[in-house]
């Protein structure tokens, strides 16, 4: 009974010494699992835990990560408080996972070189760099500075409409696996053809958004390993520029056009004959023929989805414009987005129809409500 009353006692600690009682627990946790814990906190959060105990004194000066992708405060406690967490932390630890903003400010001082240098120099594997919209130009060692970080797995560049990067002919990344880029623009060389990424040996995730090609006519998406594809809004303002893709090992393509000036020519050098699935999501009026073009490119696909705004389809098939034959589609998905521009029953049979004329019975069609 005593020995009872002893534990209902101590399950009874509340207020103050409750805290106490429960952050000593965690304190009494191994280093690794705290060091996991903190990896996914802000980053300034994580710094402040040093005020704890003894024990947290100096933990955050061994985190493998630095994050702080969003900032409402003053720009100049921001940069400070960077600078200060790469100064002070050990040394002799990785820097695996870096998440940071560029400010006007950041690009203007030694910081930005500093930073790129610390991460380049510690093992860096992934890096995601997004450019305040008060940023106008880029320093000119800014790109050798990332793509001399041969470390790299994961890369994300979301540069600000009012700072495109402009980037080399060819990214030398080995062991980059998964790559993002917003608002870039690739060199061409003297034939109008960029091609950047055979390079990348281990690529295979590839997200392209609102990306202008100024001067490069045909723009090859070259690379035997690439798996995923994401185009975002793929934009020239001068001309229609030409996609072609060399990606045999193909296996998931996003086209998502919102954007008026988001129309391209799409070829491929090969049948991407592991292509699984398809989502094509426009959300800008785009010509029906060039949809069509797009599926003939992709025609190998299994699984098909298409957004509501492509009901214009459905003109087509009075033409003698042919779809495409789908030798290996298993499913087709219809999407009925945004009230004003839903797309009535007969419609998605007329469009199915259309589409399938040519392909195997055995499809499955659906609606997908969102």
């Amino acid at each position: 009974m005593e020995k009872e009353m002893i534990n209902a006692k101590r399950q009874m600690v509340s207020g103050k010494d409750g805290e106490d009682y429960e952050r000593e627990r965690l304190s009494d946790l191994p280093e690794c699992i705290l060091l996991h814990i903190m990896k996914f906190m802000n980053t300034r959060h994580a710094v402040q835990t040093c005020v704890l105990s003894k024990r947290w004194k100096d933990l955050w000066k061994r985190l493998t990560s630095f994050s702080m992708s969003y900032y409402n405060g003053r720009i100049h406690s921001y940069n400070n408080f960077l600078s200060r967490f790469l100064f002070c932390r050990d040394d002799s630890i990785s820097l695996l996972n870096l998440d940071f903003i560029v400010f006007r400010s950041t690009a203007r001082s030694k910081l930005l070189k500093n930073i790129l240098e610390h991460a380049a120099s510690h093992n860096i594997q992934q890096l995601t760099i997004t450019t305040d919209f008060t940023l106008t130009k880029i320093p000119n060692s800014f790109v050798p500075l990332i793509f001399g970080c041969h470390s790299l797995k994961s890369l994300e560049l979301f540069m600000s409409s009012g700072s495109t990067l402009n980037l080399p002919k060819s990214l030398l990344l080995p062991s980059l696996k998964s790559l993002h880029l917003t608002n870039v623009s690739f060199a061409a060389s003297d034939n109008g053809c960029t091609e950047p990424f055979s390079n990348c040996k281990s690529l295979n995730t590839l997200v392209l958004q609102h990306s202008i090609h100024h001067d490069a006519q045909v723009f090859c998406i070259s690379n035997s390993n690439l798996s995923t594809l994401k185009l975002v809004n793929i934009v020239n303002p001068t001309f229609q520029p030409k996609i072609v893709l060399s990606t045999p090992n193909l296996v998931s393509v996003t086209i998502d056009v919102s954007l008026f000036l988001s129309c391209y020519e799409l070829a491929s050098t090969c049948d991407l004959p592991f292509l699984e699935e398809v989502n094509i999501d426009t959300g800008a009026l785009i010509d029906s023929s060039v949809i069509i073009s797009w599926l003939q490119v992709l025609s190998y696909v299994k699984i098909l989805t298409l957004s509501s705004h492509i009901k214009d389809l459905s003109s087509l098939a009075a033409t003698k414009i042919q779809p495409p034959c789908f030798v290996r589609l298993e499913s087709l998905k219809m999407k009925k987005v945004l009230p004003w521009n839903m797309i009535s029953d007969d419609e998605v049979k007329t469009i199915t129809e259309y589409l399938l004329q040519n392909s195997p019975l055995t499809c499955r069609v659906g609606v997908i409500k969102c």
